[in-house]
């Protein structure tokens, strides 16, 4: 195991959180009960781990996240909501201090009628300038290209 990487599993995959989900009655926000319900469960498996790996300060620095999240049926579910969710935990568990620390994120969406849950590496972000070079290169030819069709 990688020193400064924090290995987490969480026993449920996270339940989306779309805009469409959370209700506002009387100016208030409220989570449906399924959403609080994975958020308690979540943090208390989280709270267990981060004890028994010796865990005291959150991550206060750009992070990386690679989570594999195993799903036991074909349902759709998009992990842009799932992956809110969990943001939302990591945070209230101090994980992280908070997460605008999150910098990269690597997701796999895996069916497996034989296993639930997610698993999770968090270690601190490394600035890939290839990748982001990549990225420039192609915006400049892209923009090339239009300016010389435009």
């Amino acid at each position: 195991m990688e020193e400064n990487t924090l290995y987490l599993f969480i026993s449920e995959p996270p339940k989306g959180k779309a805009n469409r989900y959370i209700r506002q009655k009387g100016g208030g926000v409220f989570k449906p009960w399924n959403i609080s319900s994975w958020e308690t469960k979540a943090s208390w498996e989280i709270s267990l781990q981060l004890k028994n790996a010796g865990f005291k300060e959150p991550f206060s620095c750009k992070v990386s996240i690679e989570a594999v999240i195993f799903l036991p049926d074909k349902r759709r579910r998009d992990i842009d909501n799932m992956l809110k969710t969990l943001w939302d935990v990591l945070e209230k568990t101090e994980v992280i201090r908070n997460d605008n620390l999150i910098y990269e994120i690597n997701t796999i969406k895996h069916i497996d009628k034989n296993l639930q849950g997610i698993f999770l590496k968090i270690r601190p972000y490394e600035e890939k300038m290839f990748k982001i070079e990549e990225a420039k290169n192609f915006l400049k030819k892209a923009d090339n290209n239009i300016i010389e069709k435009g």
